[in-house]
């Protein structure tokens, strides 16, 4: 390959032709030739109408050309190619005998570039996907790397982005990428500008991405946060982004969780302006966050603002139902979207129908959650479709069977076809055989009783696997402090029994027993972690009532709204003869102290109510 370059450069040098593929014969290139000053040869790359006519003057005037030439040629080439709707091949560019040449020559020049001419030429290079081992580009960073404290911030945060576009493995490219933040780190204090508020947007993106240290993204926030009436909503956007990266705990960072907040506030009033793509690339990140176990980034009014961007745009259904499984994720209840999702899929007769997996089932995933059955004859129309769905003849014990039955229980569809197949003896020796299946053995349990209690009784589970399941059945780890509360509201602890264990293997957090409405005194039970209900003795015609206390993971996020699969559970106690008591334990605990005790007795009061008991305690 050299020597084939040397003998084209010798051609070249004769006035020969290069080859077939490269005469330029156009009228534009034999103008240009003729003419050889160089102020005339950098107007004439400037002006090049195409690639092809660029690299004609490359070959027309190769001798006469400088650095800067060169690099008017390279610039001239990436703006024809960005501009080109047609013409986007650059694997022809690099492979063109002129542009090897071109690049030959450019090294040559080496010594007489500055930095910003090599980042400038970095640029090109990887737009045109020159190898990044080539010795044009290896060129390029060296240059780069030798004069690294010179670059700005603005420059730094450039070549940081034109380095990621580089494939494959390069120690150069490596070395700069751990060179450069840290020269980010130093100038940061120097170039920090309050007032240039799209500096100050890509300083905290460099800053968040790269994971730099807490002063250096604490001064940029502070800056950003100086701007606050100057934040519009792509730079809000933007910002959010960026603060997903990062840990934003009030306690820790209060003026990164105030910027959340303030950027939050700015979306929730101009989403409609976004594109459908940053919504979900919004939503999903605010969600990553959120399951991690950061409440900061939940804002109530911008995941709203979210539904609603699908519902007020008329977002068809699978992009709408992207944006409603983010939400059913982290338990955010928005009945209008799930709404409109149902009216789309009957709009079409076979949305449903021929959906994907995993459409179908996160589908009927954001029902369940959201706790809604739609109207009686929008329901039949889904479930016609939902039935008709091939995959529901599926027998692949690796799909969420036990999972997608319970879920579609709590909404009151029991298909048979699948129910006789997670019942089988063969699929549960399959499904079983999982390691940590804990949660496959108490969604299975669920959903039997759910069966047996509302649909038949002819299905039956293996006796071992009950048993097992029952057991599994947890109870809180620690004592919870609801007990304090109720047994005083209730007139002592013998008033109450905890961790009781249903015939049916659940297990209620705590159960009272209510004759004429009063409290009948319970027998003392040793120390178990479960009191199976026979040992207390309930009187006769007593009504016993059953506390579940019911984490927040159990509620929707926006409302005390029960998500469907623990709604079920409800259901299945109270049909089988148990005022059930659902109340969430984290909104109780926000209570005042004093407030704790008449909460507990007004949700046991109002349970009682609904089957004609009033309560009455001491």
């Amino acid at each position: 390959m050299t020597n084939l370059l040397k003998n084209v450069w010798r051609s070249l040098l004769r006035g020969s032709q290069l080859s077939n593929s490269s005469i330029r014969s156009t009228n534009f290139s034999n103008e240009i030739a003729r003419n050889k000053s160089p102020d005339a040869i950098m107007l004439s790359i400037k002006t090049a109408p195409s690639t092809s006519d660029v690299l004609s003057m490359v070959q027309a005037n190769l001798p006469l050309m400088t650095h800067k030439h060169m690099l008017q040629a390279l610039r001239s080439i990436f703006e024809l190619q960005k501009a080109s709707k047609y013409d986007k091949d650059t694997i022809a560019i690099v492979k063109d005998p002129t542009f090897n040449i071109l690049c030959q020559n450019f090294k040559k020049h080496a010594r007489a570039l500055d930095v910003t001419e090599a980042i400038e030429a970095t640029k090109v290079l990887s737009y045109l996907k020159v190898p990044v081992d080539s010795l044009i580009v290896q060129t390029m960073l060296q240059i780069i790397r030798c004069n690294i404290n010179m670059l700005n911030i603005q420059q730094i945060i450039f070549l940081d982005f034109i380095l990621s576009q580089f494939n494959g493995k390069n120690h150069l490219v490596d070395a700069l990428k751990l060179a450069l933040p840290l020269a980010f780190q130093i100038h940061l204090p120097l170039e920090i500008d309050n007032k240039d508020l799209p500096l100050l947007r890509e300083m905290l993106l460099y800053s968040c991405t790269h994971d730099l240290p807490d002063r250096c993204i604490n001064n940029v926030v502070t800056g950003l946060l100086l701007n606050d009436q100057a934040i519009n909503v792509q730079t809000a956007k933007s910002i959010i982004w960026a603060l997903c990266l990062i840990n934003c705990t009030e306690e820790f960072f209060p003026t990164r969780s105030q910027l959340l907040h303030i950027c939050c506030d700015i979306l929730t009033q101009s989403i409609d302006s976004l594109s459908y793509e940053e919504v979900l690339r919004t939503a999903a990140r605010l969600k990553a966050r959120i399951l991690d176990k950061h409440p900061e980034y939940y804002h109530q009014q911008l995941i709203d603002a979210i539904g609603d961007y699908v519902v007020n745009n008329d977002i068809p259904f699978e992009k709408g139902l992207l944006v409603a499984r983010i939400l059913s994720r982290i338990a955010h209840t928005h009945l209008a979207l799930v709404e409109y999702l149902c009216k789309k899929a009957i709009l079409e007769p076979d949305t449903l129908s021929n959906a994907r997996t995993n459409i179908l089932f996160g589908f009927i995933n954001c029902l369940a959650n959201n706790n809604f059955t739609p109207e009686p004859e929008m329901w039949k129309e889904l479930r016609r479709q939902i039935s008709e769905n091939p995959v529901l003849n599926c027998t692949n014990a690796a799909l969420p069977w036990t999972k997608i039955c319970l879920e579609l229980a709590s909404l009151g569809h029991y298909d048979d076809r699948v129910l006789k197949r997670v019942f089988s003896k063969e699929f549960l020796d399959e499904f079983l055989s999982r390691e940590d299946n804990v949660l496959d053995y108490l969604q299975l349990l669920t959903l039997y009783e759910a069966v047996r209690t509302f649909h038949s009784d002819e299905y039956v589970v293996p006796e071992d696997v009950l048993q097992k399941a029952k057991e599994m059945y947890p109870v809180h780890s620690s004592p919870s402090p609801v007990s304090d509360y109720l047994a005083k509201g209730l007139g002592g602890p013998e008033y109450m029994a905890k961790n009781v264990v249903l015939p049916s293997g659940i297990v209620a957090d705590f159960v009272v027993c209510l004759k004429g409405g009063y409290p009948v005194e319970l027998p003392a039970i040793s120390s178990k972690l479960k009191v199976p209900i026979e040992d207390l003795n309930p009187p006769q015609r007593s009504i016993i009532v059953c506390i579940m206390n019911f984490n927040q993971g159990c509620f929707s996020m926006n409302s005390n709204r029960l998500r469907g699969p623990f709604r079920l559970i409800v259901d299945i106690l109270e049909k089988q003869g148990y005022a059930t008591v659902a109340f969430n334990v984290n909104e109780w605990m926000r209570t005042p102290a004093h407030e704790r005790t008449p909460y507990l007795l007004r949700e046991i009061g109002y349970k009682c109510g609904e089957i004609g008991l009033k309560l009455s305690v001491t």
